[in-house]
């Protein structure tokens, strides 16, 4: 089973700081004032359920210590002249991520841990869209998944490979 010591120093970036950028271009889809809240402790109570997983690529990716250093990289990416990036630029670095991801895996991974991380990227993604209703008034009424958050949750499925991994 593979660790963070089997990656290179951009190969393991890459993988860690992909489940951040999934969830965040999950709540991007369609910012909902109050909800945005719950779908931001959605991102991290996800992180949090995978620190115990089987696999132990799973539970390096969010231990403590790179759930800081995540938040350092991103930090450090997203901030700085060009100013706070749009919605679109977070959804577009989220799936090449995401793609980029899966053939890093692909590459050195057996099928469990290739498919553990396929989970916890759409798990993440899909426990964001429905932290909270979209649309409505006071948390009264709207959507529980908006039509934007569903398009992402399709792009990442097709990115990561997810049904087709399911299919064989």
């Amino acid at each position: 089973m593979l660790t963070k010591n089997d990656f290179e120093a951009s190969d393991w970036t890459t993988l860690r700081d992909t489940p951040y950028l999934v969830g965040l271009a999950t709540l991007m889809a369609e910012p909902s004032g109050l909800g945005t809240v719950k779908e931001s402790m959605a991102i991290t109570m996800s992180i949090w359920e995978n620190q115990s997983s089987e696999i132990p690529l799973i539970r390096d990716l969010t231990s403590r210590a790179e759930m800081q250093a995540v938040q350092d990289s991103l930090k450090a990416r997203f901030t700085g002249s060009q100013g706070r990036p749009s919605k679109d630029v977070i959804r577009d670095v989220a799936l090449e991520h995401a793609r980029s991801s899966i053939a890093i895996l692909s590459g050195k991974a057996d099928s469990a841990e290739i498919d553990a991380y396929r989970n916890f990227l759409y798990g993440l993604a899909d426990k964001v869209a429905n932290a909270s209703r979209e649309g409505g008034f006071l948390g009264f009424g709207g959507k529980r998944v908006s039509d934007a958050e569903q398009s992402f949750l399709d792009d990442l499925q097709n990115a990561i490979q997810l049904e087709r991994a399911r299919k064989a």
